[in-house]
């Protein structure tokens, strides 16, 4: 996974600001850049991919966040 993404994951893991912002649907390529990580919609894209099919998988809040359907269109895989 892009080192940028990683570091953008641990982020919103650490903050209930950043996990609401995400919740609310934030553009999580716009909410990355103004938390100073810079990443494309491709390059989420294909680490979301990714994590899906890791032994690491998601996070608890990922997993809330997708269950709950409030899964922007910037989180689902088409």
């Amino acid at each position: 996974m892009n080192e940028t993404l990683t570091k953008f994951r641990q982020a919103v893991s650490d903050s209930a600001d950043l996990q609401e912002k995400v919740k609310g649907g934030a553009d999580l390529v716009a909410l990355g850049k103004e938390n100073g990580y810079e990443f494309s919609q491709e390059e989420l894209n294909a680490s979301w991919k990714e994590l899906q099919k890791s032994d690491e998988g998601l996070t608890e809040f990922e997993l809330d966040v997708v269950a709950g359907g409030n899964c922007n269109n910037n989180m689902r895989i088409s």
